[in-house]
């Protein structure tokens, strides 16, 4: 389907936005499949676009080759199981409706500042115009976009104009104009993606994931971005040199318990999927508590693509990921430390409540009856660790204006459980791994949680990169005091490491290098 716009009179300036991620808090394909299809169909048609979808994102087909993929898979067979008045009632008013309901207030509220103004309003989108034209004709503003064949004729719907996002989007704008020289023209351009970056460098007024009044540009290669996938791999190396590094009799052990790994590793991936989709909602919920951003894919892709800098020394990975977050959504970096600094609080709080229950028990189930000297010791311990409590308590004045307050202070408490159901779940990969490679260990999943605990409190308080050596070697002794084997609890703490910080690394480095490649 497609339709030409006026041409724009020259002497008025022009305003073009963007819509998905822009104008809209959310991508209008997504918002469409949830119209036409129960959230059982929803993950179906997710599982059979997963191999295009990884064949797009590695690079061996273009953007807009997964489109008509889509196309095809998703919109194709909507329309094709509905009457033609179905048909243009869901593009025309269910459609429309959706989008009018997710579009952001703050760049409605821009909009109208720029009609105020006299200036011509565009959206320049690389959604298909079917999709778009009655939210444009709602807004009382023109449309370029992707062009397709008519979805309301049943028939299967094509792409009949190349996608309109990057250089095309200039193309596209020029063609519009006709005769006035988009470089004669004062164009005020609002965008949130690398499909924007030509549009926003060509207006004399770019707005990179803002819709306040002054400019901002497009974010340069520079910084963060030049670095963060090469660290990555530094430390990604200085892994695998670690295991190269291994005596023989342990590579044995290893190469063993990796065949018998496979039948285990779906169940280890579920565990880890789950963890992460829960560290992204306790990053939310902190992050709401800061009004800051709201649930996207773009945001929860950026998110996950800080994790390559996960195993930096001291975890300084977390200032580069506030200057991530600050460079590629705007986000200003203030809140974003606070955020961190109440995660790492989280955090913390739910490590010590796990070890405070789990390893007292643990321990006097491996002590012999104390003897009286023992238990004045540690009665005498107790007394000074309530002491020195007490004492930090009523000295809080000097601390205590660190702490998060206000909005963020509320949404610490149900992020401490959040954390607490992160932490424990993790531990469930170490358990899952003895089950695959020492099945005949008592080793509970108590005793998974403390040994998970502990090495990744050593690790971190080595400040080396990971807790690269200090990790396994703390998991290796307490996995030992369960009574595993030196060579195979070796073996289990490195295939945990692979499994879990490494693998979140390595896929996070990916990301970062897919964005930057793209």
């Amino acid at each position: 389907m497609s339709g030409t716009s006026p041409v724009a009179t020259r002497s008025r300036p022009v305003a073009a936005f963007d819509f998905d991620g822009t104008l809209l808090a959310g991508d209008t394909l997504l918002i469409l499949h949830r119209l036409v299809r129960s959230p059982r169909g929803q993950l179906i048609d997710g599982l059979l676009l997963l191999p295009d979808l990884l064949l797009w994102k590695s690079g061996q087909h273009s953007t807009a080759w997964f489109k008509q993929r889509v196309l095809q898979q998703l919109l194709t067979p909507a329309m094709q199981r509905r009457s033609a008045e179905q048909r243009s009632a869901l593009l025309e008013h269910s459609l429309a409706n959706a989008l009018w309901r997710q579009l952001r207030p703050e760049a409605l509220a821009r909009l109208e500042w720029h009609r105020q103004q006299g200036h011509r309003i565009v959206i320049v989108s690389a959604s298909p115009r079917c999709l778009l034209q009655a939210i444009a004709e709602r807004l009382g503003v023109e449309l370029i976009a992707t062009e397709t064949s008519d979805p309301r004729n049943g028939k299967p719907i094509e792409l009949s104009s190349a996608n309109c996002k990057g250089a095309e989007k200039i193309r596209r704008l020029q063609a519009w104009l006709e005769n006035q020289p988009l470089s004669h023209t004062e164009l005020h351009a609002y965008g949130d993606s690398r499909g924007d970056r030509e549009l926003l460098q060509h207006a004399a007024h770019p707005h990179w994931r803002s819709f306040s009044a002054e400019s901002r540009p497009y974010p340069t290669a520079q910084g963060l971005n030049r670095w963060l996938t090469p660290l990555a791999l530094v430390l990604l190396l200085s892994a695998l040199a670690g295991l190269l590094q291994l005596d023989p009799a342990t590579q044995s052990s290893l190469i063993s318990g990796l065949r018998q790994l496979p039948a285990w590793i779906p169940a280890i991936l579920a565990v880890l999927a789950v963890s992460y989709a829960g560290r992204y909602l306790r990053f939310r919920m902190l992050l709401g508590a800061e009004r800051i951003g709201r649930i996207s894919r773009s945001e929860a892709w950026v998110w996950f693509q800080g994790f390559a800098l996960t195993a930096t020394p001291g975890k300084l990975g977390e200032l580069a990921r506030v200057q991530q977050l600050h460079r590629q959504l705007g986000y200003p970096r203030q809140p974003l430390l606070h955020a961190f600094l109440a995660e790492r609080l989280c955090d913390a709080a739910a490590v010590v409540a796990w070890l405070a229950v789990l390893v007292p028990g643990q321990l006097l189930q491996r002590l012999s009856p104390p003897a009286a000297s023992t238990l004045g010791i540690s009665a005498l311990a107790a007394l000074l660790g309530l002491g020195a409590s007490i004492w930090i308590w009523r000295h809080r004045s000097h601390w205590q204006h660190h702490l998060p307050s206000g909005r963020l202070a509320q949404a610490c408490l149900p992020a401490c459980a959040l954390s607490l159901v992160i932490w424990g779940l993790e531990a469930m990969i170490l358990w899952l791994l003895v089950q695959a490679i020492s099945p005949t260990a008592a080793f509970n999943t108590g005793q998974a949680i403390s040994t998970y605990l502990l090495s990744g409190t050593a690790g971190m308080a080595s400040l080396l990169p990971g807790g690269l050596g200090v990790n396994e070697a703390t998991t290796t002794l307490l996995l030992g005091q369960a009574g595993i084997p030196t060579s195979l609890g070796l073996s289990i703490a490195i295939l945990r490491r692979l499994c879990s910080v490494w693998l979140i690394t390595s896929l996070a480095a990916l990301a970062s290098w897919s964005d930057r490649r793209s």
